[in-house]
């Protein structure tokens, strides 16, 4: 018997690798390795000899421990082979059924969100981009879209952000849009700025953390991408998958799934759209609104693949609220917080999460006006009102209400967070810099595996790692 195969069947004998088996499936939802064991054992003893546990009951104690170690074992476990416009049928559909759906009902606002969850390397929610700025960019000029990737693998977010791929992730574009959207350096094609504007990655384990979520930017999405994700998951985790990802659509938004996962018992809430050789899922509009008939133009040439030839609210000025002074410099011996209101605001709070998680962001943001009429100094709900008007494009009333939120609680890490995120959206490299290195001076005193208040299930671990990943995107570590 060889060393790997005496390895092997000495961490499946193991006594604690059922405890381990157990403990890894829960924090992930992975059941795809519920039966394979063997493989499963084989992947977690490539992680053991890398941090040098010498049994289940020591890397146990390691991947609970809060750190980055859980991250790299899923990362091992994850399948992340990718490619742009992977099934191209259902690109057609996106081009010719969602998108010109999505546009006409879109039009007051002139606003795209859209989700890619499980986007591995990025090439899902890039061919995204690509798709509208080549076949739809003349009906969307002007307009705002947020093309929003998330994962839980953090190796495979660093790699979709550098927006690096070899030549097989790009083996179904023909050349000319190839020479069009990327360029070759190295040995590798990196994608050209044009197809990466508001494109955004965020670490996201779908099974723990919430959503909708306000908090987390996953609520009120136009469109959701979820392919060949749920196929890992159990039944039960599927359907409670699918139910989130229902409520986490805007009323008439859509749900497309890999052709694997179609499943009319889950899909139960939509209604299903078939054509171009796929099903699409649609989210009802609301009250009695029916809705529109589908009308498909006919289809031109598919442009992006190679071998295509086959069959706002009211403002809150009159509000009177402390004027900021300068985001605060955080240091171990910063002064003590202003004194802030917080009792008396919890319903009104949760309220406004319903109703903005929902993407009813007017009514959120007037009743954010009318709870600061008695608790003006209530930094909670200054931050949510400051998320608000972040998802409604309205940049500089959000940054005012961060630094109102961080003037009248400095310890707040999720105001500072979304702070730099938003600086970095505007372009301010250099304050966005400062706000996630305050992000990490204020998580560094906490236990790494604490929850943090209000985060909707991230960790002190999960929003460092989130800091350092977003100040080495911006040079500043």
């Amino acid at each position: 018997m060889s060393n790997s195969a005496q390895t092997l069947q000495g961490l499946l004998s193991d006594p604690l690798f059922p405890d381990l088996k157990t403990y890894l499936l829960e924090s992930t939802g992975l059941a795809y390795y519920a039966d394979k064991d063997p493989d499963l054992a084989g992947r977690i003893g490539r992680r053991m000899q890398r941090v040098g546990a010498a049994d289940c009951q020591a890397y146990l104690e390691v991947i609970r421990g809060g750190g980055s170690e859980l991250d790299a074992l899923i990362a091992s476990l994850t399948i992340g082979e990718t490619y742009f416009f992977r099934d191209r049928d259902q690109f057609d559909a996106l081009r010719d059924i969602v998108f010109p759906d999505l546009i006409e009902r879109n039009e007051p606002r002139r606003r795209l969100r859209i989700w890619s969850a499980g986007c591995a390397t990025g090439p899902e929610p890039y061919s995204v981009a690509i798709l509208l700025k080549r076949e739809l960019g003349h009906r969307l000029h002007g307009w705002t879209i947020d093309i929003l990737g998330t994962d839980i693998n953090q190796e495979f977010l660093a790699r979709a952000r550098d927006g690096r791929f070899d030549s097989w992730a790009l083996r179904s574009i023909n050349e000319d849009v190839k020479d069009a959207c990327f360029r070759a350096e190295g040995g590798s094609w990196v994608l050209r700025p044009p197809y990466r504007e508001g494109v955004s990655f965020q670490y996201h384990n779908l099974v723990r953390h919430q959503f909708p979520s306000l908090v987390n930017n996953l609520a009120a999405f136009d469109l959701i991408l979820c392919r060949n994700v749920r196929i890992y998951f159990s039944s039960e985790t599927g359907r409670r998958l699918v139910h989130q990802f229902h409520e986490s659509l805007a009323a008439g938004g859509w749900l497309l799934v890999g052709h694997a996962e179609h499943n009319p018992e889950f899909y139960r809430q939509f209604r299903a759209v078939s054509t171009h050789r796929t099903t699409l899922y649609q989210k009802a509009l609301g009250g009695e609104q029916p809705f529109p008939p589908l009308v498909v133009s006919p289809r031109p040439e598919t442009q992006w693949v190679a071998n295509a030839n086959r069959p706002s609210g009211p403002l809150l000025d009159e509000i009177e609220i402390p004027s900021s002074p300068p985001s605060p410099t955080i240091t171990s011996e910063a002064q003590p917080p202003v004194v802030a209101q917080r009792s008396g605001t919890d319903s009104g709070l949760e309220e406004v999460r319903r109703l903005a998680d929902g993407g009813r962001w007017e009514e959120a943001t007037r009743r954010c006006g009318e709870l600061m009429n008695e608790h003006r100094l209530s930094p909670q709900l200054h931050y949510y009102l400051a998320l608000v008007m972040d998802q409604m494009g309205r940049h500089e009333e959000s940054e005012a209400s961060l630094r109102r939120t961080i003037y009248l609680d400095r310890g707040s890490v999720l105001a500072h967070y979304h702070l730099g995120l938003l600086r970095q959206k505007r372009g301010q490299t250099s304050g966005a810099i400062r706000s996630f290195e305050n992000v990490l001076e204020l998580l560094a005193p906490l236990r790494v595996d604490r929850v943090l208040d209000e985060a909707d299930g991230l960790s002190v671990a999960n929003l460092k790692e989130l800091a350092e990943m977003q100040l080495e995107v911006l040079g500043g570590l």
